[in-house]
């Protein structure tokens, strides 16, 4: 049971993130013939034609993308508590919100934590001139310009990327002690 557990889990995790990143690309980026691109949307299009067969007839694939990554953060904490405990606690609709909240802001922690580590790792290599590192140089730039905006560079040496890494490992560990009960679980 606990196998099928984290593999749920993790298999809506992934889906969700996926989903975060192709609205990300969507609102953001011009070039869909970027490899990197394309790839996130033929991945995400195996979902979304799936999906449009039954419910929803659209060409525009962002809003069902929109209304799939809501779904998916809505339902996923119920599901995973029916599947562990074999019955549903039944919470007001706000406790439900509050969590799917919640859930949204890790996501997006950890898809700005791990776009950032990998750009760090391409720099440090000197991985340069490839379709991935220049979707990730776009993205950077972007959490960049909001953050540079309250933080400068420290005579010329560009560490804000490794401070948003150390700030998001650590917001993290505060709420998972702030919420144990279901942040393992969300």
């Amino acid at each position: 049971m606990i196998t099928i557990i984290c593999f749920l889990k993790h298999l809506i995790d992934i889906v969700i993130l996926f989903f975060l990143l192709r609205l990300w690309i969507y609102f953001t980026i011009n070039n869909y013939y970027n490899f990197f691109v394309k790839y996130i949307i033929l991945l995400t299009n195996v979902f979304l034609k799936n999906i449009q067969k039954f419910i929803f007839k659209s060409n525009k694939s962002e809003i069902l993308s929109f209304i799939l990554i809501l779904l998916l953060i809505f339902l996923k904490y119920p599901i995973l508590i029916l599947i562990q405990s074999k019955n549903l606690f039944f919470h007001s609709l706000l406790f439900f919100i509050f969590i799917s909240i919640i859930t949204l802001l890790k996501f997006l922690g950890y898809l700005f934590f791990w776009l950032i580590t990998i750009y760090l790792i391409f720099n440090i290599f000197h991985i340069k001139n490839n379709d991935l590192n220049d979707i990730l140089d776009i993205f950077i730039h972007q959490i960049l310009k909001i953050i540079r905006f309250f933080l400068q560079n420290f005579y010329n040496i560009n560490i804000l990327l490794f401070i948003i890494n150390i700030i998001l490992y650590f917001l993290n560990n505060l709420f998972m002690d702030l919420f144990p009960q279901f942040w393992f679980l969300i």
